[in-house]
């Protein structure tokens, strides 16, 4: 179990440092940007494009994702060190 907790805190880590690396906030900013632009997008589509309401839906949930993982792992991260930390105390 704690070597669960300690990966799960090792990778957490990482990928915090991954979001706070250029290339990190380069590919957040990227996925803000399409986020944006779809949905600025999505706004003025007739409604009767549906391939692309789902195309730009699509992009939406692309950039959500990526940026939601890496939020996802930082999350989990912080978790266990918490708990780790409670173990250890």
């Amino acid at each position: 179990m704690n070597e669960t907790l300690f990966a799960e805190a090792t990778l957490g880590r990482e990928a915090e440092e991954f979001m706070q690396s250029d290339i990190g906030r380069y590919l957040l900013g990227r996925c803000q940007h399409e986020i944006q632009d779809a949905q600025e997008k999505l706004s003025v589509v007739s409604p009767w494009r549906r391939n692309r309401i789902r195309q730009l839906q699509n992009e939406i949930w692309r950039a959500q994702s990526v940026s939601g993982w890496l939020a996802e792992l930082v999350s989990n991260g912080r978790q266990a060190e918490a708990v780790l930390d409670e173990d250890n105390h």
